[in-house]
């Protein structure tokens, strides 16, 4: 039993958990929630998310982002 916590600005908590063969099909359920979750992402978000096996987290994906737009001149330069 193998279960996908989130954590972030829109956290979940996976209480049900997901019956999969080994540590290798729950690493490819992993990339397949990342690819649905990032879609959602926003410049200046971060998350993580955990594959937990047994109480402990065998797994972990994280991604940050930063908006490097703050502090500067929305505006290009004038010539």
């Amino acid at each position: 039993m193998y279960q996908f916590h989130i954590a972030g600005l829109r956290p979940f908590h996976d209480a049900e958990g997901m019956e999969l063969p080994d540590a290798e099909d729950a690493w490819a359920e992993a990339l397949r929630l990342v690819r649905d979750i990032e879609g959602s992402l926003q410049p200046g978000e971060s998350w993580s998310l955990d594959v937990v096996e047994d109480g402990a987290t065998i797994f972990r994906v994280s991604l940050a982002t930063e908006d490097l737009r703050f502090g500067r001149d929305s505006h290009p330069p004038k010539q």
